[in-house]
Formats: C-alpha cells, sequence, structure tokens
C-alpha cells in the first residue's frame, strides 16, 4: 500500500512552513520550560531547582530561547502579510477583508487571552492593522525602521533620559504581580484563573509597553514585511549570498554579546540565580541584552535558511513543515497541553515538575503535534483553526477534505 501523502501547494514557500514549525519549536519550550505560565513568578519559584539537568534547561531557555522566538514569529507575520498583500493587491477589498480578517484574529485572541494570559494573537491583530500604513514605503525606509524597533531603540533613548530607571533595582517584568499570579496558579480554581485572567489587561498592556516589547514585535513584522518586498524568500537561491552574510554578521554579534554577559557575571555585574543587575549597569546591559535578542533572532531565520540547503538538514528540518502550515492550530493546541498538565482544571502540576524534567514534557507534546499534523495534513487540506478562520473571512465553509490523488489541490493560506 503506497504510503499516504501530505498535498503542496505550489503557492506555498516550504522555507517558509519549516520557519513556522522552528519557531512553534522555540515558543513551546519557552513556555513548558516555566509551567505554561503567561506573566511573571517570583524570582525563587524560577531558581528553586538547582539540578544539572534544571541548570541547562533554564540556561538554554535564558541564552537561546527567551525573547528570540516570538520576535521569529512576528517576523514570520509580516512576511505573510505581505504575500497576502502581493496575492490580493490588484483585488480593491484588500484592506477592508485584510482589517476583517485581522478583527476576527483579534477575537481568537481575546478569547485565547481568557483561558491563557500569555496569548500574543490579540497583540498581532492590533498591530497588524498599522502594517497597512507602512505598506507602500520604500523599502530603505522599512529596512532602516525594523532595525530601529528591533533593537528596541526608541525604549532605550526614552529610559536614557529618565533619571530614575537608571538608578532603580532591575526587577523581572511585572514583578509586582508576580506573587499574586504564582498563588492564582498553583490554588486558583478554574473560574478564578478565568476572571482574573480577563482582569490582566491593564498590566499586560503596560508591560509590553514599558519593555519596548510592542516595538520590537512591529519591528519584526516590518522586517518580514521588508523580506517579502526584497524576494528574499522567493528567489532564496539568489539570495543566498545575503544570507550567508546577514548569518555571519548576526552570530557574531550575538556571540561576542554572549561572551561579554558571561564576563559580567564573573565580573560580579550580573548574578544568577538572583537575575540582579547592579544598578549602573542597568541600561546598557538592556540594550545589549536587546540587540542580542535581534541578532539572535536574525541569525535563526537566516541559519535556517542555509541548512536547508543541504541534504542531511533538509531531512532533518523538513518534517517542521507539516507543524509550520498548522501554526495557529499548534500554537492553540500547546496552550490546551500547558493548561491540562500544569494547571488546577487539570494534573496541576505547576512548579511541581522540574525545568530539567519540562524539557521531557515539552518533547512529548512536540512529537504528538509533529504527528498530528502531518497525519491531519494526509487527510484534509487545511489545520482546523486555519479553516474556521478562513471560512469566517470569506464567509464561505469550504470543503476541508483532500481530493482524490487525480484532481486534488490545496489551499496556498
Amino acid at each position: 500500500m503506497a504510503e499516504p501523502r501530505i498535498l503542496q501547494s505550489q503557492n506555498r514557500i516550504e522555507t517558509i512552513d519549516v520557519l513556522r514549525g522552528f519557531a512553534l519549536v522555540g515558543i513551546l519550550y519557552a513556555h513548558i520550560i516555566i509551567w505554561y505560565t503567561g506573566a511573571a513568578l517570583p524570582t525563587e519559584v524560577y531558581t528553586q531547582y538547582t539540578g544539572f539537568f534544571d541548570g541547562i534547561a533554564m540556561g538554554i531557555f535564558g541564552g537561546l530561547v527567551f525573547g528570540k522566538f516570538f520576535s521569529v514569529f512576528s517576523f514570520l507575520f509580516g512576511l505573510s502579510f505581505y504575500l497576502h498583500f502581493r496575492k490580493s493587491r490588484k483585488n480593491s477589498n484588500f484592506p477592508s477583508v485584510y482589517i476583517w480578517r485581522l478583527f476576527l484574529l483579534f477575537l481568537i485572541g481575546i478569547v485565547h487571552h481568557i483561558f491563557w494570559r500569555g496569548d500574543i494573537l490579540a497583540i498581532y491583530a492590533v498591530l497588524g492593522l498599522l502594517l497597512i500604513l507602512f505598506r507602500n514605503l520604500p523599502r530603505r525606509m522599512l529596512l532602516i525602521i525594523s532595525l530601529v524597533l528591533i533593537i528596541n531603540l526608541p525604549t532605550h533613548i526614552f529610559d536614557l533620559f529618565t533619571a530614575e530607571s537608571l538608578t532603580a533595582e532591575i526587577g523581572l517584568p511585572m514583578e509586582e504581580e508576580a506573587s499574586e499570579y504564582y498563588m492564582l496558579v498553583k490554588n486558583g480554581s478554574f473560574s478564578t484563573v478565568l476572571q482574573e485572567n480577563w482582569n490582566s489587561w491593564p498590566a499586560k498592556i503596560s508591560y509590553q509597553l514599558q519593555s519596548g516589547r510592542l516595538l520590537m514585535t512591529f519591528g519584526f513584522f516590518l522586517l518580514g514585511f521588508y523580506s517579502g518586498r526584497a524576494r528574499l524568500f522567493t528567489h532564496i537561491k539568489r539570495n543566498l549570498p545575503n544570507f550567508y552574510k546577514w548569518n555571519k554578521i548576526t552570530g557574531r554579534i550575538a556571540f561576542i554579546l554572549l561572551l561579554f554577559g558571561f564576563l559580567m557575571y564573573l565580573g560580579g555585574v550580573v548574578t544568577l540565580p538572583e537575575i540582579n543587575i547592579v544598578p549602573k549597569y542597568k541600561w546598557i546591559m538592556a540594550f545589549l541584552f536587546d540587540i542580542y535578542n535581534a541578532c539572535l533572532a536574525v541569525f535563526y531565520i537566516t541559519g535556517i535558511v542555509i541548512l536547508l540547503k543541504s541534504k542531511v538538514f533538509y531531512k532533518i528540518l523538513n518534517p517542521l513543515a507539516v507543524m509550520g502550515r498548522m501554526a495557529l492550530t499548534n500554537y492553540l493546541l500547546q496552550t490546551v497541553f500547558g493548561l491540562i498538565i500544569f494547571y488546577q482544571l487539570g494534573l496541576g502540576l505547576f512548579d511541581k515538575t522540574s525545568p530539567g524534567f519540562n524539557i521531557f514534557i515539552m518533547g512529548v507534546i512536540f512529537y504528538f503535534q509533529l504527528i498530528f499534523s502531518q497525519w491531519w495534513l494526509e487527510r484534509y487540506t487545511q489545520g482546523p483553526a486555519e479553516w474556521f478562520w478562513k471560512s469566517l473571512t470569506y464567509f464561505k465553509f469550504s470543503n476541508i477534505k483532500t481530493r482524490s490523488p487525480e484532481g486534488q489541490t490545496v489551499s496556498a493560506e
């Protein structure tokens, strides 16, 4: 019997699907390692496990994952906007259809936020509206603005002229709410968690604004849109020299900054596991950390593109494409797993499992999502969430099942 095939539309760009899958793996790691919490926890909760594998797990989280994969995901959102724009720009209804599509994404994000306050979909929907205003800017201007934003330069300039920000002790994001959130996740009933998640909007928006996360997210939107305008992913072979160049530059900068951070740790400027920074170095360390995150995100994106040109790495990375084709479904499904495993509505394992053991949990979930995505796309043209979103966008609930091999076609969205 022939093995079932996953149909690939000629309009899809496989590299982008692999990048989406890669981003999903990083996002899963970032959330599972800290018990799928959607806000900051007290410092002692992060540092209560001191085993060897726990240290490795948290080291990977802090150095290679935290703040990087949301950037990759944001980049792909901007790139997807360009692909939709290019496909529909001759359609005079494109702005209205796009706004309606984002409104639906916003509603999905609102519901998702009620269950888990770490949602990014609602924020993406709001920031996505701004892309319409930037879509006709010259490419060079798009690139300059995106680079300024992804390193969070406006926020750091503002902080530079705010005396208090240069002398205050550095703390974890939303530190004042950390203890309350810890008790909520540990002991709160399902209904209480839902209610408090809804009430958390002011703190969430405050963090997004004060940290500059909104600016960085939109900066990666613009960088993704720029890459679409520059045809970087539709003519990958022609642009490989550029991918190699950017990969080398960002990799070297990231390595130097990582080495610098290690030297600061040895010099006592940064202390672990308490995660404190000498106040007078707070501004420069925060700025360098944002530059490091931005460079590492670009290094990841360009690195995946380069690795896919190798037959060996292609075989290793290509399976991620099936997860990437169902990015929205898998993103929401990760939350389902997180709630069931760690919250009181399920197993209630919050802070009972170590970061090292959470890597094992992450691996099981990743394997399930990979197999599930493979199974689903052998039978259906889109992920269920993607199909539902598209159907509501165009007010047309089309057949989602695959057609017979003689006449099968697949949606490019």
